[in-house]
């Protein structure tokens, strides 16, 4: 492509299984508006060939980085690797985003989520409940959960500004997420099980004070192969389980607020 990726922002796709969506994902970031962007995919295990479909894709995507684990640990344990990796690099008003590798994620998006954080937001997410939002291919049953989740959630733990909580398409700030991992502790800002861990992130950042803007998605699931990863009872469990978990602020959560209050910007 010639230009040189964005130093301040990374995208970090967590990946298991995805070998024939995972390099057509990569030429639309590639391709993406306000990039090339620095793309980090952490292969989760996967048996088929993931981690080869991506090392493929260099050449189109400058800054692409492949970190591989020895067996599949699940989305919580991916994530956490992409943003170990990322934090490393970033400064605190530095991006990581997240989005699904199985190409349901439009990354045209990743601008405008951008675009929040730098109106001053410290968590950006693309919402299916936005205006212009929506989900093409779901099944009813899967619309009737995920509103259901989303109902729940928001009515537990209600965020200024969140309408989809378990979407996990985001734009993070890098600091936001440094505070939060010294708040909760590395292994203590994803407990959940699965794909509630994504709310749970969500709830625990809004916990220490983080801002929460939403942009509108069309999830594309049309354009899914192959069956979902997620398990529905498990996740319903998950949530159950966040909202058990997150009951109470964590002293350290607290402690980690006061900083803010005479701090700009969200680093």
């Amino acid at each position: 492509m010639g230009n040189s990726p964005r130093p301040d922002v990374i995208v970090a796709l967590p990946a298991f299984n995805e070998r024939d969506a995972l390099p057509r994902l990569l030429r639309r970031i590639a391709a993406a508006p306000g990039g090339p962007y620095r793309t980090l995919v952490v292969d989760d295990g996967s048996s088929d060939g993931t981690a080869e479909a991506a090392e493929a894709c260099r050449e189109a995507l400058p800054g692409l980085r492949v970190v591989r684990h020895d067996r599949n640990r699940g989305l919580g344990a991916a994530l956490q690797t992409g943003w170990t990796e990322a934090l490393r690099e970033l400064p605190d008003d530095g991006a990581v985003i997240t989005m699904d590798a199985d190409d349901t994620h439009d990354p045209a998006v990743i601008a405008r989520l951008l675009d929040l954080l730098a109106a001053g937001a410290d968590v950006a997410i693309a919402s299916r409940f936005q205006p212009g939002g929506g989900e093409v291919g779901l099944s009813p049953a899967r619309r009737v959960f995920s509103r259901g989740a989303g109902v729940l959630l928001a009515a537990a733990r209600p965020i200024a500004g969140v309408r989809d909580y378990t979407c996990g398409y985001r734009a993070y700030r890098a600091g936001m997420l440094r505070r939060a991992f010294q708040a909760y502790g590395q292994n203590g800002l994803i407990t959940a099980p699965g794909f509630a861990c994504s709310a749970e992130v969500l709830v625990k950042l809004a916990a220490l004070g983080a801002r929460c803007a939403e942009a509108p998605l069309v999830l594309r699931y049309d354009l899914k192969r192959g069956k979902s990863k997620m398990k529905v009872l498990r996740t319903i469990g998950g949530y159950f389980y966040i909202l058990r978990v997150t009951r109470r602020r964590p002293a350290a959560a607290r402690a980690a607020i006061r900083p803010r209050a005479t701090g700009g910007g969200g680093s």
